[in-house]
């Protein structure tokens, strides 16, 4: 899983090589027409109408298979990395660490013993051990968490060992774009 500053700069390299082949493209046009091409504050002509054509033809083409290349959001890829999904650890939500089972009232909780976690209560019958639970670091970026999502309902954030939250399926939803789930 990659990290918000991994995706930032996924898509500005991406960008950046689109904008690249695009302009490639276009000056290729441009020499192959024996530079007569206007497109600008001069005016414009059709052989430049046709070389702008081909930049936003090559450019659209190169942006979608930069996108399908890196795997980043389309914003952070049109933003060329300037905006970018929030990290998991700004956007999990607190939760209650217990020490003993018995103080568990029926939700979701931590159980911990010295500070360190052992496992889950409320996410099935019985407490899932930690090292079977959905955790992640605190900067991977929420856009990476869908292949967990698929199979748990929540994701567990920590940061150095410490639980930071937890991030339900229907949070990621929402930050992702697909509103309520009915």
């Amino acid at each position: 899983m990659r990290t918000v500053r991994e995706l930032r700069w996924a898509g500005a390299i991406a960008y950046l090589a689109a904008l690249a082949v695009g302009l490639l493209a276009a000056f290729l046009t441009h020499l192959l027409f024996r530079g007569q091409g206007r497109f600008g504050w001069e005016g414009f002509n059709t052989v430049g109408v046709a070389e702008g054509l081909v930049f936003v033809l090559v450019f659209t083409f190169s942006l979608w298979a930069a996108k399908r290349a890196v795997r980043v959001p389309c914003t952070t890829l049109l933003t060329a990395g300037l905006v970018a999904p929030p990290s998991a650890g700004k956007v999990a939500r607190s939760l209650p660490t217990i020490e003993q089972v018995e103080s568990f009232e029926g939700r979701l909780a931590v159980l911990t013993e010295g500070g360190e976690p052992l496992g889950v209560l409320g996410l099935e019958d019985h407490m899932v051990p930690w090292e079977q639970a959905p955790v992640v670091p605190a900067d991977v970026a929420v856009s990476e968490l869908s292949s967990l999502f698929w199979k748990n309902p929540v994701v567990f954030v920590v940061d150095d060992g410490r639980v930071v939250g937890v991030i339900t399926r229907e949070r990621f939803f929402q930050l992702m774009g697909f509103g309520r789930l009915a």
